[in-house]
């Protein structure tokens, strides 16, 4: 069995049998957490332990990879022959790709603090349960999957363990508009192409999107709004001035 696994670590995603699957909170899928942990360890620890030449080297080389492993699986799937718009990169985690290069290259606080409100949680949603656990655990295209979000979680994370970037509700309102624009893109493109771009028209099957759908029903949307909310409110309140002390300068 090990063997018809690693044969089809670069079959096409929509030409591996079924019975390979490795499955949500399977065994393989655990162990796959537990590497990416080390990920995201390694990432933070070596960053933190940088001088400020070389963190900005890290964020560079982090955001290039970033980028590089979108790119590939964007030219993998056309060169497959089998490229559809939901591969388009318009999802949550997608445009937290953008702001990390664009951190990368000018730190800034827009960037940041979408990668903070939305880009934290959202590739830990991800690789929880992953949208791509029909897929063998030795493939090309598992990996490209949670190492991007191992990625985007330990660019985030890196910067707050380092003290170089401390959240700030009096910015969320920057998150609000970068999420109002690539909200409406994507109604755009799932009216158009019927595709379900930030999970707006289903709930990811096997995500607590999925229940919370079935309970909201018509009223889907607002209920994730609210729950967003909620979310920030429990994100930001650590960060006020009396429970953290007074801020770094931050990135503007």
């Amino acid at each position: 069995m090990t063997d018809q696994w690693f044969s089809h670590f670069w079959t096409n995603p929509k030409r591996v049998p079924a019975d390979l699957a490795f499955g949500q909170f399977s065994p393989a899928h655990f162990a796959a957490l537990a590497v990416l942990a080390v990920v995201v360890a390694a990432i933070v620890w070596g960053y933190c332990r940088a001088n400020p030449r070389q963190r900005r080297i890290i964020r560079l080389v982090l955001g290039l990879v970033i980028i590089g492993l979108e790119l590939f699986r964007q030219v993998a799937f056309l060169g497959y022959g089998i490229y559809d718009p939901s591969i388009l990169p318009l999802h949550l985690c997608a445009v937290a790709e953008f702001a990390v290069l664009v951190d990368a290259i000018r730190p800034n606080s827009w960037a940041r603090e979408y990668c903070y409100a939305l880009g934290s949680w959202g590739p830990v949603c991800a690789v929880l349960f992953p949208d791509w656990a029909n897929q063998p655990i030795f493939n090309i295209y598992t990996w490209q999957s949670f190492l991007i979000h191992a990625c985007l979680l330990g660019y985030i994370l890196m910067l707050l363990v380092s003290r170089e970037f401390r959240p700030s509700a009096r910015h969320l309102w920057k998150v609000i508009i970068i999420m109002a624009v690539a909200v409406a893109a994507a109604v755009a493109a799932n009216h158009v192409w019927g595709t379900n771009f930030w999970f707006l028209n289903v709930g990811s099957p096997g995500s607590p999107l999925e229940p919370i759908q079935q309970f909201a029903g018509a009223f889907y949307i607002p209920v994730v709004a609210v729950l967003l909310a909620i979310v920030w409110v429990i994100m930001y309140l650590p960060w006020r001035r009396r429970v953290l002390g007074t801020p770094p300068a931050a990135a503007e």
